[in-house]
């Protein structure tokens, strides 16, 4: 069965973060996101939205609920598991993550079509990893 043709791309990923304006503020400094757009749906639920990386999803923050604790995800299990980057430099952008404090988890990756990868945690250990492609993946616009 065909997917009818009312989809048309991916909006948003959310993060939920103990706290939402630390984690907002770290996004934009280190990874270059750069609007914010804040919007309450109701008591006890703001949402920040980032903007900034080309024409790629917004990443939405918003409160984890109380008691809450954020679980290290290996990039492996089921579910949504990471947050790919696309970046322009590689070595530029590693030494840039680094300067910054993240956390690496593990150690450079090359993938097929001469891509390279390499693993971060953000600061509440979301697991997230930045990509250079020296050729874009077949049959994406």
């Amino acid at each position: 069965m065909a997917a009818p043709q009312v989809f048309t791309h991916v909006e948003h990923v959310a993060i939920a973060a103990g706290d939402p304006q630390r984690l907002a503020e770290w996004y934009c400094a280190v990874l270059g996101f750069h609007t914010r757009i804040s919007m309450d749906n109701g008591p006890g639920c703001p949402r920040t939205y980032l903007v900034g990386l080309g024409a790629g999803p917004l990443i939405e923050i918003l409160p984890a609920g109380p008691g809450n604790k954020v679980t290290l995800r290996a990039n492996t299990e089921p579910g949504l598991v990471h947050v790919a980057i696309l970046v322009s430099d590689f070595d530029a952008a590693q030494a840039s993550l680094e300067a910054a404090g993240a956390r690496a988890e593990g150690g450079e990756r090359q993938a097929p079509l001469g891509a390279r990868v390499r693993f971060y945690r953000d600061p509440e250990g979301n697991l997230f990893h930045i990509l250079f492609r020296s050729a874009p993946l077949p049959n994406v616009p």
